[in-house]
């Protein structure tokens, strides 16, 4: 069976969704084919969206299942900083419902919708590309790849992989901390030159999960035990293990064939967070495709916009890594110590922390610890 579109998106994704909506309020005829049978099982997602863009974006509320207004950072020896702003600054999302809902609106908008359709080939044919599934042959002319993690198909459409990989590990337990506050750990011992977290999700379940450069599950079995004393040991048949896309792909662009999301490695370099950046960019692979198709500009673009809007957070990211992987857990210790005997320089920090744009923070907080380091170990 062939089918014709102005546009095929491959994955069903928040990305992907979003993506094919935008398209479709512009009068394109589009359609998502998407591997799974169900929308949205088997994420693994902690689910933390800035409430600033929740709402920007126009995100379902109906996804939210916690609401987030304080943090605890925790130190390798147990020092504590609290960050507590006058309002909710992050929500917690179900992405069973955050994905279905993406989904749903893309279909309201005049979306077309193929579940259980894995892409097996692209090739280029007159006025665009065919794909291959076991049942249909899909004919337009451009296609979106928004598949997350499964980059199969980004070699036979000329597009790069992200440029590296981290490993988020992941277990979701009942945890006796506050309903509306998330705890931040960090120690060599559980997540060296990263941290573990433990984030509130509904009904006394939290999220609690390590981020590191090693797909081993033995950090968080580690981190549990040494920070969660209270949780029983956990098995290796408990915890789930995601790669993340760590930098953005040399090229997201080829021909009338581009990637959005973390297909295309627009993921947090700092967190691991995917969803904002991905439904931002998102709408800049809407608007160039339009453009591209209605107007004759060219698909190159694309990359050039997205890239220019995160450059400076993927960076800065990337730096802020290759730092804490250098510091010791008494450096960690010091730099601990520091903010809390010095009240002047957090009212300093303070108007710069933005949840979602974490560059300004991270540059203040690199060249004073930078500069304090430095001094005391001369």
């Amino acid at each position: 069976m062939d089918c014709r579109y102005d546009i095929v998106v491959v994955g069903a994704g928040p990305a992907g969704s979003r993506t094919a909506c935008h398209l479709a309020h512009k009068n394109l005829k589009v359609c998502i084919v998407e591997k799974r049978k169900k929308i949205g099982e088997g994420v693994l997602c902690t689910g933390i969206v800035g409430s600033k863009v929740f709402h920007r974006l126009n995100m379902p509320a109906c996804s939210i299942a916690s609401r987030i207004d304080s943090a605890v950072f925790c130190s390798p020896l147990g020092q504590k900083l609290e960050y507590e702003p006058r309002e909710v600054f992050a929500y917690v999302v179900d992405r069973l419902i955050f994905d279905r809902e993406l989904f749903r609106e893309a279909q309201e908008s005049g979306v077309d919708t193929f579940l259980n359709q894995r892409v097996s080939r692209i090739t280029r044919s007159s006025g665009g590309y065919s794909l291959k599934t076991s049942s249909r042959t899909f004919h337009a002319k451009a296609v979106v790849l928004a598949t997350g993690i499964d980059h199969r198909l980004h070699g036979m459409a000329g597009l790069a992989r992200p440029e590296a990989f981290l490993y988020g590990s992941q277990v979701e337990r009942p945890a006796a901390i506050p309903g509306s506050r998330i705890e931040v750990h960090i120690g060599s011992d559980f997540a060296p030159g990263s941290f573990g977290w433990v984030v509130p999700f509904r009904n006394g379940i939290s999220r609690i999960g390590v981020i590191v450069r090693d797909q081993s599950k033995k950090w968080l079995k580690r981190f549990i035990r040494c920070r969660l004393a209270d949780q029983p040991p956990c098995r290796d048949a408990d915890i789930r293990v995601k790669p993340i896309a760590f930098g953005p792909a040399r090229n997201s662009s080829n021909g009338a064939i581009i990637s959005v999301g973390e297909a295309a490695g627009q993921v947090k370099t700092t967190t691991g967070g995917g969803i904002h950046y991905g439904l931002l960019c998102a709408e800049i692979a809407a608007d160039k495709l339009y453009e591209a198709l209605m107007k004759g500009y060219g698909f190159s673009d694309y990359d050039t916009t997205w890239r220019s809007a995160l450059v400076a957070e993927t960076d800065i990211g990337k730096n802020l890594r290759s730092l804490a992987a250098r510091l010791s857990d008494d450096d960690v210790e010091r730099l601990f110590t520091f903010v809390k005997q010095n009240r002047y320089w957090v009212e300093l920090l303070v108007p710069r922390i933005d949840f979602d744009y974490h560059s300004n923070v991270i540059y203040f907080c690199m060249e004073s610890f930078g500069q304090l380091l430095r001094t005391e170990k001369s």
